[in-house]
This record gives C-alpha cells, structure tokens and sequence, in this order.
C-alpha cells in the first residue's frame, strides 16, 4: 500500500454531527496526529453533476457565479473559523481586542500635516518601534498559548489538505477545481504549482503576488501592494464629485471641482492629527486619531457598495464624524481581510505561513521574526509550471490592496495557460461591484473551459453612489441581470458556516 492510500485509510473518518473532516496534521510525517477541516457541501442541483469546485471563507460560495451543476465545498483552513488546529494565542490573558486597544495597532500611524517636519522622522521610528514590540509580545503569548502547534496552519499544508480531501471525495485521478479570491489567489497559485497535473478550473480574483508574498520581506512589498490605493481613492472622489450631494455626504454642490472635495477630506484627516477627537458613545469609547481616520478610509475603499457610509461618516458636522468612523471602527462594518484571517489570530497564522526573513504580509510591520517555530514544510516557489488545465485570472483596474499589477504577473507566468480578464471598476475583488460580463465570462468557463479573448475587458454595471431612487434597487438592466444571477440563491458559504455552527454546538455543547 502507499503512502497516500495509507493516509488515506488512516485519516478519513468523518464523526457523525461532525461535519469536520480528519486530515494528517502534518503531511511528512504521519505519527505527528491529527488536523480537523470544517467544510459544507452544497450539492449540485441539475445533471450531468461536473464535480466540486473549492470556495475560500468569503469567497463566492455561490452556484450562480461558477455553475449550478458542481457541487460547491466552502471550507475553514486550518487555523481559521471550526478547523483545528485553531490560533488561540488570546484565552486566559484577555482579548487580542483588549490588548490592542488605544495602541498602535488599534489608532494606526499618525503622520504630521508638515511631511518636511523633522519630528515626523523620529515619530514615526518611535511608533514603529512601538509596534515591534507590541508584536513581540502578541507573538510570544502565542508561543506560551500554543506551542509548536502553530506551524502546521502554513497555506502548503492547506492546499495539501485540498488536494487530499479532493481524493477523498471525488476519486485518486480527480482534478482539482477552486475559486479563490484575495488569500484564496495564494492558496490558488500555491496549489496549481504544487499540483500542477490536478488542475481543473481554477479562478484566481483579486490576485496577490504570491512570490512576493512568499519570498520577499515586507519593504520590498509594500509599493506594489499599494500600487493602486492612491488611484481607487481619487475614483471615491471622482465618484463622489459625479452623484452630488444627493447621494454623497462629502460634496456640497452639483460638478464640484473633485479638487474641493479631497481639501476639505485631507483637512479633517490633518485637523485631527493635533485635536483628535473624543468618541465617547462608541461601543469602545476612546478618541478618533489621524492614523485611525486614514484607516477608516483606506478600508473602506475596498467596498465601494459602502462608499456612501463612508462618506457620511466623515461628511457633516463633528458630531457625525465622531459617530461615525468610530462606530464604524468597533462595530465591526470594516471586514476583516481575508489576507489576515480572522481578528483574533491573524499574526500568528501569518507567521507560520513566513519566509525566514520575516515576510508577514501587506503592512509596514512585521512580526514574525519573533516567532519560534517553522512549518514542517513551506513552498516557495517556482510559480510557472505547466498546468494540465488553463486557469482565470481576474483583476480590477482599481483595487486597493491587490492591484491589476498582480494579476498581469501571475497572467506572465501562464502566458500559454492563462486569461486576464478584467474588470474596469474599482474596489478588492470582482464582486465589489456587479458586472454581468464578468459574471458570463466566469459561468462560461466552468461550463466548458472557455477563456475570455485576451484584452478582455469587463464593465461594471452600478456605481458607489447610485442615485437616492436607485439605492435599493438595480439601477439598470445589466445590473438586474448580473444581481438576478449572483443573488440567485442564498449565499452558501454562510449556509455551510450556519450549519456548521450548529452541528458542532450539538456535539460538543456550547465553545
């Protein structure tokens, strides 16, 4: 018997209202024990059934987007959501919430108005200096909460767990087939590289440089991470300027020069580096800074569905403001980025996904230096093998943290294997806003492997700030027929997550 029937036998058992699966916690060396997926399945609904399609948490998880004949499995990676093993660093000792709060990891970086300022050097050095060891200490309470098992929730393992539940479910000479957004655009590459002969459909949306990200230290990151952050910000302004006050809090006339709007934002964002201002009926109160302000909207142009509440919160008087991004900030409307995991545990399954050099990812820190172990395995390249399938690549033209940059290099590794599609619009991914030629071109290639004619460019069909009639309807045919086809059923990943939650409550009691 082989290795891989051996772990096969071994390790697929799959306990009743548990709807976790049991994998190898370490695949090099099978004594080590035991890792536990979380995953739903949503069946197929018409016939002939064409096999499964992976989905990352947040990702589509939707039958109308990639085909209702492939069943869709939505999943928890390791040390994310139901699987284990989970990235507890933070029990008996408090939150990662409390522990953050009023520092810079919670307020941001505050930059002087007067850039040529010299103090701005030596605050800024201090601040980071601050954040190194708020990080050593984030990382170390790690290491004292949960030892070595962090190194097993590395992305190798987690495309090792794909390509071992996909055998599992679908047979030893299946593909693999996965749409992968944002982190799932890493999971993607690293899995069609380390099993490039299983490559069904694989998209690829809103992609991240997965050499940078797996081989590079995060200065040598940070300007192609940020390539399109000052663009996506002048499309909000322009966006703003385009609908009027009517629908956008920031501007105070029709054909305002877009110049007036983004003077008046960058002088609240300088007024508050020396008056920051006092929040106290947030959920957390405490004080809106210019480091957090700068934040605020850095995140909030990833959505641009949620322009409009972005720009009421710091639009109006300072009674709104201080309501506003505050509220924002602590309630939560700000999405965790898939790229981080979840709030509480994001640095350490970033660390044992880390190149040696401290890689951790987009942000001007890192962390990892400090932490103790290393995965059993990390891939690290090389990132163009022949595939058995050709892959879609998506990118918008203005997305914030994962710019069209990155989908035109990995596009440069596949030349003969890829399309680039995309899509003019701003925000992260394609679904930040509806475009019914995206959504045709990603159902047509899982029908039948049809790429779109290279150039292709897919238009969106709504704006950030549709007209006040429009707001809770589609506002054109397009959208109407894009929305129909996304909004088509309910979103599965939430349901497999619902259920999921459910399963386990009844099996183990209350967490």
């Amino acid at each position: 018997m082989d290795g891989r029937k051996l772990q096969l036998k071994m390790f697929t058992v799959i306990v009743d209202l548990d709807p976790r699966l049991i994998v190898p916690l370490d695949y090099t060396n099978n004594s080590v024990g035991v890792a536990k997926i979380a995953l739903g399945r949503y069946n197929a609904t018409i016939t002939p059934r064409k096999g499964a399609v992976f989905v990352n948490p947040g990702g589509p998880g939707n039958p109308g987007v990639i085909g209702e004949d492939y069943d869709i499995i939505g999943f928890d990676p390791r040390g994310i959501g139901l699987s284990e093993p989970q990235t507890k660093c933070f029990i008996e000792n408090g939150s990662r919430e409390a522990f953050s709060a009023n520092t810079v990891l919670d307020r941001g970086y505050d930059v002087s108005p007067n850039l040529t300022d010299s103090y701005n050097r030596f605050h800024l050095i201090e601040t980071q200096r601050d954040a190194n060891a708020l990080d050593q200490a984030q990382f170390e309470v790690c290491a004292q909460t949960m030892g070595e098992t962090i190194k097993y929730a590395g992305t190798t393992s987690v495309v090792r767990d794909i390509d071992f539940i996909t055998t599992l479910l679908e047979g030893n000479d299946s593909l693999i087939s996965l749409y992968g957004f944002s982190y799932g655009t890493i999971m993607g590459q690293y899995l069609i590289n380390i099993f490039p002969d299983r490559v069904g459909r694989v998209v690829i949306d809103g992609v991240v440089d997965v050499n940078l990200w797996a081989n590079k230290a995060p200065y040598q990151q940070l300007h192609q991470w940020l390539n399109s952050t000052d663009a996506t910000y002048e499309v909000f302004i322009a966006e703003c300027t385009k609908a009027g006050p009517a629908s956008c809090a920031l501007a105070q006339k029709d054909n305002e020069d877009p110049k007036d709007i983004l003077d008046r934002v960058e002088r609240w964002i300088d007024g508050l580096y020396n008056a920051p201002l006092a929040v106290p009926n947030a959920a957390r109160p405490g004080i809106l800074t210019n480091g957090r302000a700068r934040l605020f909207i850095e995140g909030g142009l990833e959505s641009p569905t949620g322009w409009p509440q972005i720009a009421a919160g710091i639009g109006g008087d300072a009674g709104r403001r201080r309501g506003g991004a505050k509220r924002r900030e602590h309630a939560g409307a700000r999405r965790p980025r898939a790229l981080g995991g979840v709030v509480q545990r994001p640095a350490a399954v970033r660390a044992a996904q880390a190149r040696d050099d401290r890689r951790r990812g987009p942000g001007a820190r890192s962390g990892c230096q400090y932490w103790p172990v290393t995965p059993p395995e990390r891939y690290l390249g090389p990132w163009n093998k022949t595939l058995s399938n050709p892959i879609l690549i998506i990118s918008n033209t203005n997305d914030p943290i994962t710019p069209l940059v990155n989908g035109e290099t990995a596009h440069g590794y596949f030349p003969n294997s890829s399309a680039l599609l995309v899509q003019n619009g701003p925000g992260h991914t394609s679904r930040a806003l509806n475009s019914a030629c995206t959504v045709f071109s990603t159902r047509a290639y899982f029908a039948d492997g049809t790429l779109p004619a290279a150039g292709t460019v897919c238009e969106v069909d709504e704006s950030p700030f549709p007209p006040p009639s429009d707001s809770t309807s589609s506002h054109s045919s397009a959208t109407g027929v894009a929305a129909a086809v996304v909004d088509s059923k309910t979103r599965v990943l939430d349901y497999i997550h619902h259920m999921s939650a459910n399963k386990l409550h009844r099996a183990y009691g209350p967490s």
